[in-house]
């Protein structure tokens, strides 16, 4: 075994004992205090099927899309209730995301133990901690933004339609998790913008880059056209 293959091995075990280091930290009194208000609103629109939550999002005017609602619902419903149920899946989400920037990191060209720091601030974020043991979207909202950063430039990069599905099926659910991950969208196309205009030779994925989301905004605006009314003139409780 040569030394870039053992360098490669030990930064793979330190991105597992990160890992497993953001799982603990995220674990760590979960259920302690009891549902806070936002969570406690939360709950009660997960305890309802999918189309009842797409119903009551439109009816009462709710601020925030229906992703992170079913997913907490089909959880709720293999697991049961409790404090610790309803904010595992923010717990999760939390690690995946450590992972993501982790990948994000390889993926940019950055070295191993650069990613690896990345990571590891990831994992010990007090920001990041708290999102992780709150049973609200905002985990889950990091996770598939980082998820849709990472996808988009692997299908930049391969030009094969998996990536490009998977890119779009990301940014997808990262829209109806939260709306703000459009700003991520609007980020990467700003990258691909300025690519362009630096290296005429990336300019074919500057085209790519904005057909898939000419696609994207095509299987989103069903939903923006049920729900304009609350990005539109929502103004708080």
């Amino acid at each position: 075994m040569n030394g870039a293959t053992i360098r490669v091995h030990t930064a793979r075990l330190a991105l597992l004992g990160v890992l497993l280091l953001a799982f603990a930290l995220r674990l760590h009194r979960l259920a302690e205090q009891e549902l806070r208000g936002d969570e406690t609103f939360g709950y009660f629109f997960s305890l309802q099927t999918p189309t009842q939550i797409i119903q009551a999002t439109i009816d009462l005017n709710e601020p925030h899309p229906i992703a992170s609602y079913i997913v907490q619902h089909g959880w709720l419903q293999a697991v049961g209730i409790s404090e610790f149920a309803l904010r595992f899946t923010s717990v999760w989400f939390g690690v995946a995301a450590v992972a993501l920037l982790y990948r994000l990191g390889r993926l940019l060209g950055f070295a191993l133990w650069t990613a690896w720091l990345a990571a590891l601030l990831g994992a010990f974020s007090p920001y990041a901690i708290w999102h992780s043991q709150d049973a609200r979207m905002y985990s889950m909202s990091l996770a598939l933004t980082l998820a849709t950063v990472y996808l988009a430039l692997e299908a930049l990069q391969r030009r094969r339609w998996p990536w490009t599905a998977a890119y779009l099926a990301a940014a997808w659910l990262a829209l109806h998790t939260h709306y703000y991950a459009f700003f991520v969208l609007v980020a990467l196309t700003i990258f691909l913008v300025g690519r362009a205009l630096v290296a005429p030779a990336a300019r074919p994925a500057l085209q790519a880059g904005i057909g898939w989301n000419v696609l994207l905004a095509g299987l989103y605006l069903p939903w923006l056209g049920s729900v304009g009314d609350v990005l539109g003139g929502y103004h708080g409780n």
